[in-house]
């Protein structure tokens, strides 16, 4: 996670205090906790990720970085898609980092995924949502979903339909050993 994702996912821009950091994460923490929100097992993970990287970097976040610049609100972005794709019948959805990974059903599905703002990954023949500060950058190595999953942690799959979850982790890890 960037400092300019952990902001976006508390909406937080201008001159950063500890003290804003800790009232926003109040915030979200009551909006998204997941006995008020579907959505909010998952939400709930990310802002815990957001705010520990704030918290472990609060002496550095006001040192030369301009935090109005591309700033939004992502995790009210992020719930809403979320949202969006489990209302989708025949989908598996796994969250990794910031990134929503979609397979399962898709073709059915191709038209809602593009107006939803998905993206087709040829090459893992699965689609994606991202942050929109995760554009193309210049490091254009092509990973396969397994070593994304070592580098940024997966928080599991889960069906579209229902929330079967699949310990992805858990589950490649005794394939390896047995």
């Amino acid at each position: 996670m960037t400092l300019q994702e952990a902001l976006n996912v508390f909406n937080l821009s201008g001159n950063i205090t500890a003290e804003a950091i800790k009232d926003t994460y109040k915030k979200l923490s009551l909006k998204y906790h997941p006995d008020r929100n579907p959505a909010g097992n998952d939400m709930m993970k990310l802002i815990n990720a957001a705010y520990e990287w704030l918290n472990l970097n609060a002496d550095r976040i006001n040192e030369g970085f301009s935090h109005t610049e591309g700033a939004y609100d992502y995790a009210a972005k992020f719930g809403g898609v979320l949202e969006q794709l489990r209302a989708l019948d025949g989908l598996e959805l796994e969250i990794i980092g910031n990134w929503i990974w979609i397979t399962g059903e898709t073709k059915a599905n191709k038209k809602a995924l593009k107006d939803i703002g998905c993206r087709y990954a040829a090459k893992k023949v699965c689609w994606y949502f991202r942050p929109e500060e995760h554009r193309s950058r210049s490091n254009r190595k092509s990973h396969s979903m397994d070593e994304i999953r070592d580098m940024h942690g997966s928080q599991g799959r889960e069906s579209s339909g229902g929330r079967r979850r699949l310990n992805g982790r858990e589950r490649r890890t005794a394939l390896m050993t047995a």
